[in-house]
């Protein structure tokens, strides 16, 4: 076989799956797939070597080859799918332990959640007499490493995951833990959360923010913010999809940088290339300075 006849049948899978990225990355700007989806290729990501060695050795002899490396492909894919949805393999389970940090005399505080694969929701807790209180679910051989200063009516508490077992083929339950944190809404709070890979759920209503700095890998974020106060925040994430709510009354300026992504903000925001301010942000009594960074994915800010 010539080279030219060689050049001719090059391998279809790259192309095959360049064309499914951009598929998926359409109907998510449709919003016709969800965001979430991509946490699923995040476990599966081993499958696109497979692929390329496939095509490596059948894809570049004909273009039956091609076809044949495709459909190992697929078929590949399936036992992989089908084998995160059983008990095979490690870090199939996971054990719920329970947060509790006493106020005592702590009169402001900085809570940092660190977050490696899963699910976060924050919100204010009903009752004052701790500081933060919820439950966090861990997998086979992750600890929950715990970081707690205070000095001086001021507190800082790091709560973050350690030494898990992820991998491409960890289970949905496990992907599906939940970190469930709610701290006091007496007290003026620093709240920082990062999650690698998973969602978000950030009901702020309530709490008494000083600042807020928000980031997530792949997955989804939704922040509603607090009403009252005046504080900054910052949100980012790299693919995925974010939405803040800004409630009445509180004002907003917004610096975006929104990369490829798509992005809605109120109709009423003033818009002067990427930074959009709200109608009533020089004379509101609350106000936030928003910084929001989404490099793939989109962008939603609503009221």
């Amino acid at each position: 076989m010539s080279s030219r006849e060689n050049r001719r049948h090059g391998g279809v899978v790259g192309p095959v799956i360049l064309i499914g990225l951009g598929v998926i990355f359409l109907l998510n700007n449709l919003g016709l797939l969800d965001w979430s989806v991509w946490e699923i290729f995040f476990r599966l990501w081993p499958i696109l070597l497979v692929a390329v060695g496939l095509d490596l050795i059948l894809g570049r002899r004909s273009i039956w080859g091609s076809l044949l490396a495709v459909v190992l492909t697929f078929a590949v894919l399936g036992l992989a799918i089908w084998l995160a949805g059983t008990d095979i393999g490690v870090g199939r389970t996971f054990r719920t332990e329970t947060v509790v940090q006493p106020l005592d005399d702590v009169e402001q505080a900085e809570l940092t959640l660190d977050l490696a694969v899963g699910r976060l929701t924050v919100r204010a807790a009903p009752r004052v007499d701790n500081l933060v209180e919820g439950t966090v679910d861990l997998v086979r051989q992750e600890t929950l490493a715990r970081t707690f200063d205070a000095e001086n009516g001021r507190a800082k508490l790091v709560l973050r995951s350690e030494s898990g077992t992820f991998g491409p083929f960890t289970t949905a339950q496990a992907w599906e833990r939940l970190w469930d944190l709610r701290p006091s809404p007496d007290v003026p709070l620093r709240l920082e959360t990062n999650v690698g890979i998973g969602q978000q759920e950030l009901d702020l209503t309530g709490l008494a923010l000083e600042s807020l700095e928000v980031e997530h890998g792949i997955g989804q974020s939704r922040v509603t913010l607090s009403a009252e106060g005046s504080f900054r925040a910052r949100v980012s994430g790299a693919i995925g999809q974010t939405v803040i709510v800004i409630p009445e009354p509180l004002a907003a300026r917004v610096e975006l940088n929104t990369g490829i992504s798509g992005r809605q903000l109120p109709p009423d925001y003033h818009c002067d290339e990427d930074v959009c301010v709200s109608p009533n942000y020089e004379t509101a009594d609350h106000r936030v300075d928003l910084e929001v960074s989404q490099a793939i994915g989109n962008l939603l800010i609503t009221h």
